[in-house]
This record gives C-alpha cells, structure tokens and sequence, in this order.
C-alpha cells in the first residue's frame, strides 16, 4: 500500500477528519488533501509528528514494510502489459515506475517489472534510436538488482547487464560482469533441484496431476534452452567455416521441433540460419513466408501429450512486430534481401495483417 492510502486509512480508522490532522500538523486542510491523493507528499520535517499522530511507525508509512503476494505481482504485471499494449511502452513503463515509486524496497516486483518490460521492448519493433531512453532506464533497474542479496535475482539481472553490453560490443565490461556471476550448473546445484523435490513430493502424496504440470513445465523450459544452444551452435559452425556441421545440427533442430510438438514456427529457425549465411533469397523468403504463417497460428499445445496441462494461447501480435522490423531494417542477416521485391512484397503483407490484427 502506498504513502497516501495509509495515512488515509489511518486517519479514517482513527475517526480523524483532515481538518484535525492538519491543525495538528499546522498546515493546510488542502496539503492533507494531495497527500491522500498521492498528488504530493509530506515534507521531511512532519513525517514523525504525522506518524505519531496516526499511531503508526516511519516504516510502515513509508511502506518500507509494504509486501505483496505472488497474485498481486502477478496482476500489476498483467496491468502493465495490458497498457503497454493498449497505449503504447511508453505509458507502460510510466505506470510500472510508479509502481516501483508505491513498492520501492520490494525488489521481487522491481525483478518480474523489469524482466517484463525488457521482453516488451524487444517485442516492440520499434527502431534503436527510440529505445535507447527506455534501455538505459532498464539498465538502471537491472543495477539495482544485480546488487540484491538473493542470488536468483542479482545472478539473472547480472547475465541481462552481461548480454546487453555484449549485444552492444562492450565485451569487456560483459566479462568483468561474468567474473563475478556464481556458476549454476555445478554439481551441487543439480543435487538440490527444488523443482524435482516438489514433483517427487507431488508423486509421494499422490497428487499426479501437479506432478504432471510440473513435469511439463521443467520439460518445456528446457526444450527451449536446448533449442537457444542449437541456434548458437549453428552460429558458431558457421562462423568457423563448417556449414556442412552447421546443416546437418540445423536439419537435427528442425527435427527437433517436430519431435517434441513445439511451435511450427520453431522449425524454420535453423533453416533460415543457413539459407542466410549462403545469401540465398529464394530460400530465405520461401522459409520466411512459411515461418510468418505459422506464427499467426495458435500453438496448439493441448493435443500435445508432453504440454495439455500447460497450454497456452501464442499471440503473433507479441512476436510479429519485432521480426517485422528486424527485416525491414536488415537486421539479423537480412540486408541481402533489402532490395529484393518479393521480400518487400513480403513485409507489407505482414504490416497489414498486423494492423487488422490490432
């Protein structure tokens, strides 16, 4: 709860009218107004005096003590998505600042916001230039966090601080911060995985189907690691001049795909990899069209026996902008194609279904 709520709900709980809380602290009727509106907020000076007059301490006014649920994290980040998509990132980051502003020590909700928003940005589609204020707010946020306490949590800020600078060429300040990250894939760690504790205490009591759920959501996130792992290898094997090597892992992660009744847009990732770095534009667009088909159909996860109790509907309005802009500024590869018309032809059939679809 923020500052203006709790010295509004004391007040009225203490029977108290703004008129005395104001004699009291000898200001006006109307500055106890805007501190319950939120609109301001008390000086320095009556911020003791307000909270012995409301039989409260500074840090439950100042909400230091201000805690929230799983449920409620999980429904501003809801609300914020919601925004964001109706009004566009930058009213969205404007309310999850302020929210951050309502909970500024609850670094679990700061973490869920931020990851949040970051994914929203990439799935934006909008050009570099206009990123660039919303990245650096980010940035700051992530280096709030990579200072946390809880490893989880300054662990993951510190590998999207890594992978930004990175991303940006700043490779030596991306190795001073993989310096200093603990190591996850130790062998103690693996001993002690939470998640497979709680599916063996599901087996043990007899609830399958938690079990179950469980189950398939350890097994999707890590189909999707094994998939990152396989485009990066294909990367690397072309890099190293092997693209026989890199051809028969792309043919194996399309496979892959099928296999584990993944998303069909997932299986002509790989292939494009490879029709990219041959710069063959009548493969690349023959594999973009049918990927930018199956992105507009919903994954169907509930036919599937590894993923029914996890399904979940694919929105193409997340993803499709961000690869619509990726093509037409010649990211990733497709500068090649710029000029090529059926590649333009292309794209602007893309942007209209993407307009009916908003």
């Amino acid at each position: 709860m923020s500052m203006n709520l709790i010295i509004q709900k004391r007040r009225k709980e203490l029977g108290l009218t703004q008129e005395q809380v104001a004699e009291y602290l000898n200001v006006s009727i109307p500055a106890v107004s805007k501190w319950e509106t939120g609109s301001t907020t008390p000086d320095i000076s009556l911020l003791a005096p307000l909270a012995r007059l409301l039989k409260t301490d500074l840090n439950t006014l100042l909400c230091f003590r201000a805690d929230l649920s799983p449920q409620e994290i999980d429904f501003i980040c809801r609300e914020i998505q919601e925004i964001v998509q109706t009004k566009g990132i930058a009213s969205g980051l404007q309310a999850a600042e302020q929210k951050i502003h309502e909970y500024p020590h609850h670094e679990p909700l700061l973490y869920y916001l931020t990851f949040q928003l970051d994914g929203l940005l990439n799935l934006s589609g909008l050009p570099e230039e206009e990123l660039k204020p919303y990245h650096a707010v980010l940035a700051r946020w992530y280096r709030r966090l990579a200072e946390s306490p809880d490893s989880k949590i300054s662990n993951s800020a510190n590998f999207m601080r890594a992978s930004r600078y990175i991303r940006n060429g700043d490779y030596e300040k991306a190795q001073e911060i993989l310096n200093v990250m603990a190591d996850q894939e130790d062998a103690v760690s693996s001993m002690t995985d939470k998640r497979m504790l709680q599916i063996n205490l599901y087996l043990g009591q007899g609830k399958t189907e938690q079990a179950i759920q469980e189950l398939q959501n350890a097994l999707l996130i890590a189909l999707n690691k094994v998939q990152m792992l396989l485009y990066k290898l294909i990367d690397a094997e072309i890099a190293a001049d092997r693209m026989e090597t890199a051809e028969k892992i792309a043919d194996k992660t399309s496979q892959m795909a099928i296999l584990f009744d993944l998303w069909e847009y997932s299986s002509f990732v790989a292939p494009l990899q490879i029709a990219g770095a041959k710069k063959n534009a009548s493969s690349c667009i023959c594999l973009l069209r049918q990927m930018l088909a199956a992105l507009c159909t919903p994954w169907d996860m509930g036919h599937s026996p590894l993923f029914y109790r996890i399904a979940k509907a694919s929105d193409p309005k997340q993803m499709l902008p961000a690869i619509l802009s990726e093509m037409e500024s010649g990211g990733s590869g497709y500068a090649f194609l710029q000029n090529h018309p059926e590649f333009k032809a292309l794209i602007s059939e893309y942007k209209v279904l993407l307009e009916k679809l908003r």
